[in-house]
């Protein structure tokens, strides 16, 4: 099944009017959709346009209510994926199909083919080689839960490659990805989409999207709004099919209503794992982006301005010097973090919207130490208006909801804690669709404008450039280059964390902005 007999611009994937319902929902209604030897087939649309419904059917995960799948010329019967995987199917998923306990060199023999497999003894060898024809460094005798986000991604896409597909089914694959790991992925896919493999790419990131695909399919409400050539399409347009309506691609305005000169929380000295010696200031109402190349400390910093990772040094917030060896003391300092593993670490999945809005406010919600549930329902509705939460329930369980009302769930705590002074964002947006992902940027910027101070570590460097005030690019846990409001674009942060990634050091001193109005 290997993708070099596969002639040229042959139907590798082929579904055919794929209709699926969930109960009340119509997921899918009537969808075609076919992917070529060798091109890169994008398919985008907002969460629940339907799109991990069509790719479930595609990969034998989910039977269709009506439609046939068809992978390399022959059809698939029923929901039967190890069906699909024979036919000459690969698929890389957006949450993950690994054993977190096992290493990496286990996974990569759990996944391959049986005639594949080398001897138990030769297996670290044989994942070495494997991974190293990927260009992945990373050795594989690691424990998969201790590798970094992005490169778990990029080894749940050799995992896919292994079986040497004749279609890639690729969902959000750059969703943990900074830059430099995106442009690393993208040359593997046209890599293997020359050898003749057939990629069905799922994404909300439509630059990305327009840059790499061959053709585009729009889903709107489980139904297809067409096939286009993505070399004449633009933004504005796929985002107007996607959403129904045209939408201005623009970033809420920065008001600077809760701005103010004073210092909300200072950092001095701090040290942790891999970061420091770090110094930074952030003012009231002020939006602090965090940039750099995957694994250089941003995740850490947040963690330990948290009380969640170990860290030394002097942290103060409002004044107060800062607990870092307790999340708890720092939450009742005002610090709150929106983790970038929202499943895991923001969000019960068993709870409702309701549930997951409350649970760190029992006593706005209660008297005498019983829940007023007529109270608590009126103060979340009121929330699932204000931040767009698309439920069909306050009692809807979080793990049902798409990953963008998921995320606007955890932006809920803060919205009815009245003591958050500074909120740390790990990739807001994060497997967030479009309309989604500017409801939380309005959400973000409405509590800066009340004075509340943020900081947001995104890998994606167009969402920082709107959003943030002032930007720190971090290269091996130490700031190296400042950017303010004034020089702020996607193109100077990228030059500034492409500047890290060779070692070159921003000319000038990083002074923060806040000390700098201060006279400081």
């Amino acid at each position: 099944m290997s993708a070099h007999r596969t002639p040229r611009d042959a139907v590798v994937l082929s579904v055919q009017g794929v209709s699926r319902r969930f109960g009340a929902v119509q997921a899918l209604r009537d969808v075609s959709v076919e992917c070529r030897s060798g091109e890169i087939h994008a398919v985008v649309g907002e969460n629940g346009s339907g799109k991990s419904t069509l790719l479930g059917i595609a990969s034998g995960l989910l039977a269709p209510d009506e439609g046939v799948v068809e992978i390399g010329g022959n059809r698939l019967n029923a929901a039967h994926a190890s069906e699909a995987l024979r036919f000459g199917l690969g698929m890389a998923y957006q949450t993950y199909a690994q054993v977190l306990s096992l290493s990496v060199a286990e996974n990569l023999y759990l996944a391959a083919p049986s005639q594949e497999r080398p001897g138990f003894r030769e297996m670290n060898v044989w994942a070495a080689d494997k991974l190293r024809d990927f260009g992945l460094v990373l050795a594989p005798d690691t424990r998969t839960e201790d590798v970094p986000l992005a490169q778990r991604q990029l080894v749940e896409v050799v995992k896919a490659l292994l079986a040497k597909p004749k279609v890639l089914l690729l969902d959000e694959p750059t969703t943990a990805l900074g830059p430099g790991e995106v442009e690393h992925l993208h040359e593997v896919v046209l890599e293997r989409a020359a050898l003749g493999v057939g990629v069905l790419y799922v994404s909300h990131r439509l630059p990305e999207v327009l840059g790499i695909a061959t053709r585009i399919t729009v889903l709107r409400d489980g139904q297809k709004q067409g096939t286009y050539d993505a070399a004449r399409m633009s933004e504005d347009h796929l985002v107007s099919l996607m959403i129904g309506r045209p939408l201005q691609l623009a970033f809420p305005h920065r008001n600077g209503d809760g701005r103010r000169d004073d210092v909300l929380l200072s950092v001095s000295g701090l040290r942790g794992e891999r970061i420091g010696p770090l110094d930074l200031t952030l003012g009231n109402g002020e939006i602090l982006g965090v940039a750099g190349a995957e694994g250089n400390g941003q995740d850490e910093l947040l963690r330990c301005l948290a009380g969640v990772g170990r860290a030394d040094g002097l942290v103060r917030c409002n004044g107060s010097r800062v607990d870092l060896r307790s999340p708890h003391v720092a939450l009742r300092q005002g610090i709150v973090l929106l983790s970038g593993e929202r499943i895991r670490e923001s969000l019960f999945p068993i709870l409702g919207v309701r549930g997951n809005s409350t649970i760190q406010v029992p006593r706005r919600v209660s008297r005498g130490g019983w829940i007023r549930r007529g109270k608590e329902r009126d103060l979340v509705q009121g929330l699932v208006r204000r931040l767009k939460v698309r439920t069909p329930s306050i009692e809807q369980p979080v793990r049902f909801l798409s990953g963008g009302n998921q995320q606007k769930v955890a932006l809920a705590r803060p919205f009815l804690r009245g003591d958050v002074r500074v909120i740390l964002a790990d990739e807001p947006t994060q497997g967030v669709d479009v309309r989604s992902r500017f409801d939380i940027y309005e959400a973000l910027r409405a509590k800066a404008d009340e004075g509340v101070g943020m900081i947001v570590k995104s890998s994606d460097p167009l969402e920082l450039a709107g959003l943030c005030d002032r930007v720190v690019v971090i290269s091996r846990g130490r700031i190296i280059d400042e950017i303010r409001s004034a020089d702020l674009s996607e193109r100077r942060i990228i030059e500034g964390i492409v500047r890290s990634k060779s070692g070159e050091r921003s000319p000038g001193p990083v002074v923060p902005a806040v000390a700098e109005r201060e006279g400081g």
